[in-house]
Formats: structure tokens, sequence, C-alpha cells
């Protein structure tokens, strides 16, 4: 008796382990920016709240939209340099941290390094919108590969802007600014890629002053 008491409980635990002690669906919500009336999907995973798309808030300076196009705006959020990113996030949220990231990653991947490239090999997918701009279900260039959206992230790939003015990688990639500093003239970031299911974590190659994606968490 006692050992098929044993057992059950042993099997009770499994399987809390593997529904609902593990589960990990994201709770949607919704916001407005008072600002300017845009309203946003909210994505809580764990104890962060996110916005569930890319900040498509227009700045003073130093925000455009990709090919100087308001429909790219619409569809994937406007690029900013490091500086404006830092304060165009709506009260009562910010700019993720790379601490803040690295934490998201984490959650979605417990065996996610920050320190190892890629941070995670399968995070990337979870993070990314689902479908491609070929087959005219989504806005990622083929394949996106892994992209499954479980994350209820839905990073979308708003290419770059160089400082020259020109534009590059819409639809193949998303970078995405971290307020966190890696020295006086670099700042860590996250970048998810149309070919691959992984999520990089960086400091090099990337000026303050290119136009790349920022999405805000909730302080």
């Amino acid at each position: 008796m006692k050992k098929i008491t044993a057992v059950s409980l042993i099997m009770m635990v499994m399987l809390f382990l593997f529904t609902g002690g593990c589960n990990k669906k994201p709770i949607l919500g919704e916001m407005t920016d008072s600002r300017d009336g845009q309203t946003y999907k909210t994505v809580t995973l764990g104890d962060q709240t996110w916005l569930g798309r890319n900040l498509n808030y227009e700045t003073d300076n130093n925000s455009w939209c990709y090919d100087d196009d308001p429909a790219n705006c619409e569809n994937y959020g406007r690029l900013y340099d490091w500086e404006a990113a830092m304060t165009a996030c709506p009260a009562g949220w910010h700019l993720a941290s790379d601490e803040e990231w690295s934490t998201l990653i984490k959650y979605l991947d417990p065996k996610a390094d920050p320190n190892a490239l890629p941070e995670s090999a399968i995070a990337g997918g979870m993070l990314k919108a689902t479908g491609t701009i070929e087959d005219g279900t989504g806005l990622w260039k083929y394949p996106n590969a892994d992209a499954t959206n479980s994350s209820g992230f839905s990073a979308e790939a708003g290419g770059a802007r160089y400082e020259d003015g020109s534009y590059l990688i819409l639809g193949m990639h998303v970078i995405y600014w971290t307020s966190t500093e890696y020295d006086a003239n670099s700042v860590w970031f996250r970048i998810l890629d149309y070919g691959m299911g992984e999520i990089y974590r960086d400091n090099s190659n990337l000026s303050k002053g290119m136009g790349c994606s920022a999405r805000c968490i909730m302080d």
C-alpha cells in the first residue's frame, strides 16, 4: 500500500512539472500610450511585463521609419538611435536593460547563457512573430526559421538605419537596444535573424547613432 502511495505521489509531481508546474503560457493584455493614443498588446512572462510589439512612438529627434515610409512604422515600429530609445518609452515603462533581456531569455530557455554564442539556441524562435513576406502570412523574409511566437512577444524584423541615412536588413533581422552601456561608445543589444531560431547578445559593430528597434518593459 505504501509503495502504491509513493508511486502515485511521484506521478502527481511529474504531472505537475510537465503541465501546470512548467506552464510558460504568456498572459496577454493591452495598454494605450497617452502621448499619441497608440494601443499596444502587452505580454507577461514570469515576473516581467513587456510591450507586445516594437515601440512606435515618434520622438522629437532621432527616430525614423524604415526607408522613411510611414507604413513601415505601422508594421515594424520605429527605429531609434540609442539616446532617443532611452527616453522613448511611455510613463511607467522603460527601455529594457541587458539583465532584463537575459532574465526573459532564461525564462524561455533555462539552458540559456548570456556569455555564450548564441545566448540561446531556441529562444529566438519563441520570440519571433510567425509567417513570411513571401507567403503573405507575416513580416519576416523566408524562411523565418523556427519561429513559433510561443512567448507572445511577436518580434518583427525592423531592420536598421546607418548614421548616413541608409537602411538595411528589413524583414531579415531585428536589433533591440538595451539600456546597458558596455563602454562609452557601445551598448549591449540583442539580435534575431530570419534564418535561425537563435538569439545573440553582442556589443560590437553597432554605434549609438545607428537606428534600431526598442522594446519597453514595465517598471
